[in-house]
């Protein structure tokens, strides 16, 4: 395991991804899982939780901020669905309304098991002053992809951008063993809001998985009247293949019209896909394209989630309306789970992808998991 920062080095980055202000509030929020039952990964986190809590007392004192006792809650089971009304605080203390308490606060540190991202990013839409870092599986070995040099990540995806904002869509070839030659995804792009998250959390309304680096949109679902009127349905379709670690097996997604429309396998992931659209239909749209853009992010499957995800390009499905806007097209659909699949160089399956335009000409954007076009 990498060496751990020190608690001054957390007070650092936390000064410069966060700033906080004199006068300003910030909150950590963390899970704890039914019964209360610490397994060792969660003890770990937990004493995480703590370091990062020193660390901001010792920046609060610096600063004059307001460090709130931290704020847990019994976990979802499900990344990215709703929070739980009530809560406790470290300190003894109760909380009646977690979302009340959230939407009052000028910065929030997610420290969780569960991903609270869309949530948390739905309430940060409608509160006056929220920044919110949101930081789901963390662990002490992610810490190197933390210190990575964010202001090259911010060049690199305002580079990407510039890329990719015009596409129409995006053509994904995958590779990788019982990986069919030709199979292949189209993400329909017309109505893209592409968001880079380049690791800065300074304004109200900046929202941040940290570790940081990546650019993403929602694809196009085609639900929307406004959206329907201008480009009918969507043109997301093909085979979507997401690997099982859990039995070393390979699930196929057929995809039509920016829906999962069949899930065929034999194996743990399928079920876990199966289950997911059976309790929810939602759950089958196709939520995101995104590509990672942090260097020192870590691919292999040993790594959380959170960090892998910056790796390289990853695709979800479910809930996608915590990326949508007003005046957008895309990102319209609510659900109860948002899960991404991560195709990074040296994940077990891989994509080559390039941008189609509105032209037909083709770009190539990454080549087997690795980002080539900036």
């Amino acid at each position: 395991m990498a060496p751990s920062m020190s608690i001054e080095q957390i007070a650092g980055l936390l000064g410069t991804i966060v700033a906080p202000q004199k006068g300003e509030r910030l909150l950590f929020l963390t899970d704890y899982p039914q019964g209360n039952i610490l397994d060792a990964k969660r003890q770990a986190r937990q004493e995480i939780v703590s370091r990062w809590y020193k660390a901001a007392y010792i920046l609060a004192q610096q600063k004059g901020f307001r460090l709130l006792p931290i704020a847990k809650y019994p976990d979802t089971g499900r990344h990215n669905s709703d929070l739980p009304q009530r809560a406790v605080t470290h300190d003894g203390g109760h909380i009646s309304d977690l979302a009340e308490l959230v939407s009052t606060t000028n910065i929030v540190i997610a420290m969780n098991e569960y991903s609270a991202t869309a949530p948390l990013k739905n309430i940060a839409a409608k509160a006056n002053s929220l920044r919110v870092i949101s930081m789901p599986g963390i662990t002490a070995d992610m810490e190197p992809a933390m210190s990575a040099d964010y202001s090259r990540i911010a060049e690199r995806g305002r580079k990407l951008l510039a890329v990719l904002q015009n596409a129409s869509g995006f053509e994904l070839t995958f590779s990788g063993q019982d990986i069919p030659m030709g199979t292949k995804l189209y993400i329909d792009t017309r109505a893209s809001n592409w968001i880079l998250d380049s690791g800065m959390c300074h304004q109200p309304g900046d929202f941040i998985n940290f570790p940081s680096g990546e650019l993403f949109t929602p694809p196009y679902e085609g639900i929307s009247e406004q959206g329907r009127a201008r480009y009918g349905n969507s043109h997301t379709k093909g085979v979507w293949p997401v690997y099982s670690y859990q039995d070393s097996r390979v699930a196929f997604l057929k995809v039509d019209k920016n829906r999962i429309v069949k899930v065929q396998g034999d194996c743990e992931e399928a079920e876990k896909i199966i289950e997911d659209i059976a309790k929810d239909e939602n759950a089958a749209n196709i939520a995101e394209l995104a590509f990672g853009l942090n260097d020192k992010a870590r691919s292999n499957e040993h790594v959380p989630l959170l960090e892998r995800e910056k790796s390289g390009p990853h695709i979800a499905y479910g809930r996608n309306d915590h990326f949508g806007t007003p005046n957008t097209f895309a990102g319209k659909v609510k659900a109860s789970v948002h899960k991404d699949y991560v195709y990074a160089k040296d994940a077990h399956i891989t994509a080559t992808i390039h941008a189609i335009y509105p032209n037909q000409r083709k770009i190539l954007i990454a080549e087997q998991g690795k980002l080539v076009a900036v």
